[in-house]
């Protein structure tokens, strides 16, 4: 009887001293098919069930779910169109060093006055910080979709605990 009091003691104890964080943990699963779920939607032009999907998988790292995000704020699609918050979005997927995504951030880039580049330079370095590989805890790989014959981008978390950001909506 004794023994189970002291275990109770000692996990009590134990859980009242723990230090609450601004770090959560998400199941990798949940997050992998809100980005499948929401990239068929944008598809399908279903603009706002695509974005709802796909904000939480982006700011969790996933580098198709921010790809797509570049995309819907760079054309205004559901979002307030914004070329800087897409290009942010851009910059940070392109992370998965995809040559494609690459290429498009270069000619975007290539476009912009020297005040844009300043400033598409400033967020993206806060959306690696923020939505990067490293410090959301994700690795990515690549494949040749055999249907379509493009790249397919793969994510997954090495650790199920990071820090979640809020999604810019406006600049």
């Amino acid at each position: 009887m004794q023994i189970k009091q002291v275990i109770i003691t000692l996990t009590v104890y134990f859980l009242l001293s723990c230090k609450s964080t601004d770090s959560i943990r998400k199941s990798t699963h949940s997050l992998e098919v809100k980005e499948v779920t929401g990239i068929t939607q944008y598809k399908k032009g279903n603009y706002k069930k695509a974005f709802h999907l796909l904000k939480e998988p982006a700011a969790w790292g996933y580098k198709g779910s921010q790809y797509v995000l570049a995309y819907m704020f760079l054309k205004g699609q559901y979002v307030e169109q914004s070329i800087s918050l897409g290009m942010g979005w851009l910059g940070v997927a392109k992370e998965a060093n995809v040559k494609e995504w690459n290429e498009e951030f270069k000619s975007f880039y290539s476009y912009a006055t020297a005040q844009q580049k300043q400033d598409i330079d400033e967020i993206v370095r806060e959306y690696i910080k923020r939505y990067g590989l490293k410090s959301q805890h994700v690795t990515c790989q690549k494949s040749i979709n055999t249907s379509s014959n493009r790249v397919d981008v793969k994510c997954h978390k090495y650790e199920g605990l990071s820090t979640l950001y809020e999604i810019d909506l406006v600049e």
